[in-house]
């Protein structure tokens, strides 16, 4: 891929992930006319069942974050010498980013298109976490301090396994969101959110690497066989 399709790429994939982490982390805080209505709340209300919110924020927001990692690496990795220009530049085209205002635009785009996604994802692993778990239609309830959703318990009867509010208690498992199947929710939530952090942690660490070197001319003072002959 080109510069600008790496460029296109990432900027898109990147937007549509602080979108849906941000409105999930809007919603954890008490803005359910966001994805909190996606799961049943109501605008307004206090959530019902936050751990389900931050569920679905970290898994869809994770591999939104996985895929937008890929060509932001690769950006990174074959343009520009310093890292204000190894950073894509998104909605601004021909951007002088050597210039002080460009080199603030680009510490933004990395501060909102890098960092705050990642901060909101790990958020909503927590929330998730602390969230209980229930057999649906049982009497099988787990208290989100004793259970974790790398080892999520296994449906003892055959039935839905439940994600819901902490401190839910003994109330009947009727609500709270499905989880995944108890082999895929620890890839979802936990592998593909996990290998994008560690994917975009380290092209941020490649923005401060040194400048590949100019080509080497050869011992007889000839340019490289890289360089076209007229």
């Amino acid at each position: 891929m080109s510069k600008e399709h790496l460029t296109k790429l990432w900027g898109w994939l990147a937007v549509a992930c602080v979108i849906f982490v941000a409105a999930s982390i809007v919603s954890l805080q008490g803005g359910t006319e966001f994805v909190g209505r996606l799961l049943g709340e109501k605008g307004g209300t206090p959530i019902a069942n936050p751990a389900g919110i931050g569920y679905f924020g970290a898994i869809v927001g994770g591999g939104l974050f996985l895929i937008a990692s890929i060509p932001f690496l690769l950006h990174v990795r074959r343009h520009g010498e310093r890292w204000h220009s190894r950073i894509p530049v998104v909605w601004l085209e021909g951007l002088d980013t050597a210039a002080w205002e460009g080199k603030a635009f680009q510490l933004c785009v990395l501060l909102l298109l890098v960092c705050a996604p990642a901060v909101g994802i790990v958020r909503c692993m927590e929330v998730a976490e602390v969230g209980d778990i229930c057999e649906q239609d049982t009497t099988n309830f787990y208290k989100g301090e004793e259970t974790n959703l790398f080892a999520a318990p296994a449906a003892k009867q055959g039935k839905r396994m439940r994600l819901r509010k902490a401190g839910s208690g003994n109330a009947a498992c009727t609500e709270g969101v499905e989880l995944f199947l108890r082999t895929w929710t620890p890839i979802f939530f936990y592998v593909v959110p996990s290998i994008g952090l560690v994917i975009m942690a380290l092209a941020v660490l490649l923005l401060f690497a040194p400048s590949n070197p100019s080509t080497p001319v050869t011992a007889g003072g000839a340019v490289s066989a890289a360089e076209d002959v007229t």
